[in-house]
């Protein structure tokens, strides 16, 4: 007999409805309805599990983060918490010290909050690590600031031309200055071994601790054919009972389906569903692509990340395969020129063309917008992060930056996740951010209260909203015949759990069975 179990005396939130019981088998809802209902469909040896008032919801999903990066983050250097220069070099040479014959990876590097902004250069790093390697990844994962021994690790004993979508930092003589951009990062990288390998051991407990926030379904971005193969394998073996669904990077997907033991893994655990591409970078290194230059610095626009030519073919490629394409575009120069490459493109079942990010929206976009009607995979916690991006955008223009409520208004479906490591994992922060456009430490990327969202429009982007955009239209929801996958809160309501944060997570359920307790 498969394992049942009966949800009582509890508030239940469906994705669409309230109700105060569930019933659970077979790994999916059988019932969601009164006590009475539910007690009277169980059968004899279902577990009865009083929710005491508390508040069960369906379980959360992130649509859209890195996870080896994540990983990385969590088990490496971060140096997302340096306020400064000096700040900086004690964190790296304390780690350098600790780990004396690795290179150097740091991630998190973020100047915007440093006193001038002033991003570091080789020489400064020349200083802090001159016998191998040091890589600092820039917040925003669009950029690098790299040391003289890595530039000789990789070969560049002189400035090269930079790539087309790339830029390379440079002093005043053209020498190159450590910085490096975009295009130019992948570049640099095809000329290195890979710095900091993840094993699958260290992505198993990343999942978990995603996991204990109340993530049910995480999905993968730009995920390497070595990193699928690790996560197929983790499903298959039961290593992780989670839901996985992966998005390729655009130059290596094919890379995937050649490898031993075949794309496919346990049903509903595991699935590659899409390709990612990039059509510019990001706000923080100004190379978002824009329709006008930015505000403080007028000198650019931005850039124009891959050939049309060749997203173009990437897109009927990946649609040949049954794959999704998932577009990054950030800028809403970058927003038009993705909705024009997908216009037309049709995919099999109920699968979503994506753009992901979509931070800046103006009114003038919306007839594309209504015209093609992707899935635009939003961040909320941005919201709180980018408190720096009026300034890079000019008011006028960031009135349109992050603006859900607008996007909804017309009809669009947005979709939530976090871009983990470039933002917190934690959904429930992303949660708030959609309710109150302010941090609780004051600051916003775009204050505008009218753009602010109640909880139930909030949880559907972390749900329902998901799984459409999946082609899983049930995900997400706890309706009779939905997977059971759910979160079971210390809260009484939509409003107070979001409130509480991830401490309210108690239990974390996907198929009808725990994957998680409460983390901490």
């Amino acid at each position: 007999m498969s394992r049942a179990t009966a949800f009582v005396e509890g508030r239940v939130y469906t994705g669409r409805r309230y109700c105060s019981a569930l019933l659970v088998e077979g790994g999916e809802v059988v019932v969601a309805g009164s006590d009475d209902e539910v007690r009277r469909a169980a059968a004899t040896g279902t577990e009865v599990r009083p929710l005491g008032g508390s508040l069960l919801l369906p379980g959360l999903i992130d649509s859209h983060l890195h996870l080896s990066e994540l990983t990385r983050r969590r088990e490496g250097l971060d140096v997302s918490g340096a306020g400064s220069l000096e700040a900086l070099g004690s964190t790296v040479r304390a780690w350098a010290e600790a780990h004396p014959t690795r290179p150097v990876v740091g991630r998190g590097l973020d100047p915007e909050h440093w006193p001038g902004g002033a991003w570091p250069t080789r020489s400064d790093l020349d200083r802090l690590v001159p016998d191998r390697p040091l890589v600092l990844v820039h917040a925003s994962g669009h950029a690098l600031v790299v040391n003289s021994a890595l530039l000789s690790a990789a070969g560049v004993d002189r400035a090269p031309t930079d790539p087309p979508g790339g830029r390379f930092g440079r002093t005043s003589t053209g020498e190159l200055d450590g910085r490096v951009y975009e295009a130019a990062v992948g570049w640099l990288e095809a000329r290195l071994p890979e710095l900091d390998p993840v094993e699958p051991h260290a992505l198993l407990r990343t999942l978990r601790a995603t996991a204990a926030l109340g993530l049910t379904t995480v999905v993968p971005m730009s995920a390497s054919p070595g990193e699928a193969t690790a996560l197929r394998k983790l499903a298959e073996e039961r290593g992780w009972s989670g839901r996985v669904r992966v998005y390729l990077r655009g130059d290596r997907w094919r890379e995937y389906f050649q490898n031993p033991g075949g794309p496919s893994g346990p049903p509903g655990l595991f699935s590659v569903v899409g390709v990612k591409a990039f059509t510019d970078g990001a706000f923080g290194p100004r190379t978002a692509l824009l329709t006008a230059p930015y505000a403080d610095d007028p000198a650019t626009s931005g850039l124009s990340v891959g050939s049309d030519a060749d997203l173009a073919s990437l897109i009927r490629d990946a649609v040949r395969q049954g794959l999704a394409p998932a577009l990054h575009a950030i800028g809403d120069g970058a927003v038009a020129r993705a909705l024009g490459l997908l216009r037309g493109v049709r995919l099999p079942g109920a699968l979503r063309t994506r753009i992901e990010h979509a931070s800046l929206t103006p009114p003038a976009l919306l007839p594309a917008l209504d015209a093609v009607r992707p899935a635009l995979v939003v961040q909320p916690g941005f919201v709180w992060t980018d408190t720096w991006l009026p300034a890079r955008l000019g008011p006028a223009r960031d009135r349109w930056a992050y603006a859900f409520r607008s996007l909804l208004a017309h009809g669009q479906l947005l979709v939530g996740s976090s871009d983990a490591p470039y933002d917190p994992v934690d959904p429930w922060r992303g949660l708030r951010a959609c309710l109150e456009r302010t941090a609780p430490g004051g600051g916003s990327a775009n204050p505008e209260p009218s753009e602010a969202l109640d909880a139930p429009t909030a949880v559907a982007m972390y749900t329902v909203n998901a799984g459409l955009t999946l082609g899983e239209p049930l995900l997400g929801l706890l309706e009779p015949g939905a997977p059971a996958d759910l979160i079971v809160t210390g809260s009484r309501s939509l409003e107070a759990a979001i409130a509480a944060g991830a401490p309210t997570v108690r239990e974390a359920w996907v198929a009808g069975v725990p994957i998680a307790p409460a983390p901490g």
